[in-house]
Parts: C-alpha cells; sequence; structure tokens
C-alpha cells in the first residue's frame, strides 16, 4: 500500500464490486457514464506484475462490470484499455483497468491521459 495512491487510499463506500484480489472503482474523472476501474487490492505498476490469480481476478472483475454496466446503463458497446508502464510521460503506479461505456450517438472526448486529445 502506497500513502498517496487513490487505488490504494480509496473509500470503501466508492467499491462497486470486489473479489479476493481486486476491486471496481467509479472513475473520478468520468469521460461517460458509468466509467469505472479495475484495480488489484496489491500495488502495482504493471500487468504483468501481476500473479496469474490477480490476471483471472481483473478479468473476472472486468466481465463483471460489463455485465453490471449493461444492465444499469444500456450502452452500445464498451471502450476497455489500460497503460503499463511510463506512458506519455505519466508513469502508471498502481495498474488500473478502465471500463467505458460507448452509447450510440455520443463521441467519446478522450483527453490527455490517453495521449490524444479528440473524439473516437
Amino acid at each position: 500500500m502506497t500513502e498517496n495512491c487513490p487505488y490504494c487510499n480509496h473509500d470503501e463506500y466508492d467499491v462497486i464490486d470486489k473479489n479476493d484480489f481486486g476491486i471496481i472503482l467509479p472513475e473520478p474523472n468520468a469521460l461517460s457514464k458509468g466509467h469505472c476501474v479495475i484495480t488489484p487490492l496489491r500495488h502495482t505498476s504493471s500487468f504483468f506484475d501481476l500473479t496469474d490469480k490477480e490476471r483471472k481476478s481483473m478479468t473476472s472483475l472486468l466481465e463483471l462490470a460489463r455485465n453490471e454496466l449493461k444492465i444499469r446503463h444500456h450502452p452500445s458497446g464498451f471502450h476497455i484499455g489500460f497503460n503499463d508502464g511510463n506512458v506519455f510521460g505519466h508513469p502508471s503506479e498502481h495498474f488500473h483497468i478502465h471500463i467505458i461505456p460507448r452509447y450510440e450517438g455520443k463521441k467519446l472526448q478522450l483527453d490527455a491521459r490517453w495521449g490524444v486529445d479528440g473524439e473516437l
């Protein structure tokens, strides 16, 4: 656990769901309604540093988040992504996966976190 890490120091009231190795949290700077992140409980910066159990946990939570978002918000699809390592000049300190619901007729406005300034 790292003192200044928002994923290590999350508020339990914000947890959407969790399992033994990871949690689903709402993204504070959401790009669309329902945007959330899946992150391991253990502080690690890379997908490639996760154990097999942690990787399976992330996949399970990603599927759970997708199913829940489909029920709650009825998106047309999803944009799923993560940064690994020092990307766009910003090191990824605690690994996390973004799941961003996409809605019919609404463009996704990406920002500098994704290395672009534009719409998809």
